[in-house]
C-alpha cells in the first residue's frame, strides 16, 4: 500500500501530537511541514521525520506530492487557509475548532463541495475507539431512549490579562468553550445530533472579554437534555454520563483520549434480575490522534467527500449552538463577520 502524504501546516504543540500519532498509522506519513517562520517548521521537521519543510504554505500547496493537509493554526486563520488549500486542490483535515462562527464553517464547507475535495474537522475525540463502542451502545438502545446527558471538560490555565495566552485571547478566538468546550459540545451532538429545540447558556467572562467557564444546557424535541459544562479555571472529572430508560453510560475520565466506558443496564422488566455491567477497556496507541488520521485516510481510499463519523453538516451545526450561546454572553470575535 503507498502511504498517504501529508503536509502539516502550523508545527505547534497539537501538531506534534499529530505527528506522532501518524507514526503509529500503516498508510500514513508526515512528509511536508509549513510555518511562517521556516527554522521552526526546520525543527519540526527534524524531529518527525519530514521531507520538506516550507517557510509558506503556497508552496506546500504547489507540492505535487502532498496528499491531504492538516491545519493547526490560530482560529481566526483557520477559513481562509483551508480555503486556499482547497483552491490548489488539497483534502483538508482543519483543527477544532472549525471556524469562528457558523458562517465561516459553512463558507468552507461549500468550497470544498465545488471543488470536489474531502473536508473534515480533526475533532480527535470523536474517531478514538471508545467513542466507536458508545455509538455501537446507543444504537442498539443499550439503555433504551436516551434522557439526559452529562458533559464536562475543564482544565486550569495561566490567567495573566495583560499577555493572555491563546486560550484566553479575544483576539484569536479565545475562551473554554472554543478550547475545551467544544469537545464535549461535539460529543453532545454524537449522542442527541445537532440541532436542539433550546439553548439556554451562562458564562463568566473575564477582562480580555472571553468566557472562563460556562454551562450550556441544550433541549432536544423529545424533551431530553445535554448539561455541557466547561472551564479554564478549575480541573474538572472530564466525564460523560449518558443516562436513559433502562441504564446509563459512562465514559471514564478523561473523556477527550478515554480508554474505558462502563455500561450498566437495568432489566427492570424481568423480575428478579440484576443489574448487567458491561465494562470495556481498549488501549490507544499514538496517543489517540492516529484515529482522525485514519479517517480521513480511510475516507480519501474510498473516494469519500467527508466523513459518515463526523459529516460536515454536523460540524456547522455545532458551529450554530456554539454561536447561539456567544450571542447570549455578548461574545463577539474581531472580523468574525468580514
Amino acid at each position: 500500500m503507498e502511504k498517504i502524504k501529508w503536509g502539516i501546516i502550523g508545527p505547534g504543540w497539537v501538531a506534534n501530537r499529530f505527528a506522532e500519532g501518524l507514526s503509529y498509522t500503516e498508510d500514513g506519513e508526515a512528509y511536508a511541514v509549513s510555518s511562517i517562520i521556516l527554522e521552526q517548521a526546520v525543527e519540526f521537521a527534524k524531529r518527525h521525520g519530514c521531507t520538506k519543510a516550507y517557510g509558506d504554505n503556497r508552496d506546500m500547496f504547489a507540492d505535487a506530492d502532498v496528499d491531504i493537509v492538516y491545519i493547526s493554526i490560530l482560529n481566526p486563520d483557520h477559513r481562509d487557509v483551508v480555503i486556499q488549500a482547497l483552491e490548489a486542490g488539497k483534502p483538508v483535515v482543519c483543527e477544532k475548532p472549525f471556524a469562528l462562527n457558523a458562517k465561516q464553517a459553512q463558507q468552507m464547507v461549500d468550497k470544498a463541495r465545488e471543488k470536489k475535495l474531502f473536508l473534515m474537522e480533526a475533532m480527535w475525540s470523536r474517531f478514538q475507539p471508545i467513542a466507536g463502542v458508545v455509538r455501537e451502545w446507543l444504537a442498539k438502545k443499550a439503555i433504551g431512549d436516551v434522557k439526559m446527558a452529562l458533559l464536562d471538560q475543564g482544565f486550569v490555565m495561566e490567567m495573566n490579562y495583560d499577555k493572555p495566552i491563546r486560550q484566553i485571547d479575544r483576539a484569536v478566538g479565545g475562551g473554554a468553550m472554543m478550547d475545551v468546550g467544544v469537545y464535549a459540545l461535539n460529543y453532545a451532538s454524537m449522542i442527541f445530533g445537532y440541532e436542539p429545540e433550546e439553548i439556554k447558556a451562562t458564562a463568566s467572562m473575564i477582562p480580555t472579554g472571553v468566557d472562563q467557564q460556562s454551562t450550556i444546557v441544550l433541549r432536544y424535541k423529545d424533551g431530553a437534555q445535554a448539561v455541557v459544562m466547561d472551564s479554564l479555571v478549575m480541573e474538572t472529572p472530564q466525564v460523560i454520563w449518558i443516562s436513559g430508560t433502562k441504564g446509563f453510560i459512562q465514559v471514564r475520565m478523561p473523556f477527550m483520549d478515554c480508554e474505558d466506558a462502563v455500561l450498566t443496564c437495568e432489566q427492570k422488566l424481568i423480575p428478579g434480575d440484576h443489574s448487567k455491567i458491561e465494562k470495556v477497556h481498549i488501549p490507544m496507541d499514538g496517543r489517540g490522534y492516529r484515529y482522525e488520521a485514519e479517517e480521513a485516510m480511510r475516507c480519501l481510499r474510498a473516494g469519500k467527500l467527508e466523513s459518515d463519523i463526523l459529516p460536515l453538516a454536523e460540524t456547522v451545526g455545532v458551529m450554530k449552538i456554539m454561536d447561539e450561546a456567544r450571542r447570549q454572553w455578548g461574545l463577539e470575535y474581531p472580523g468574525e463577520n468580514d
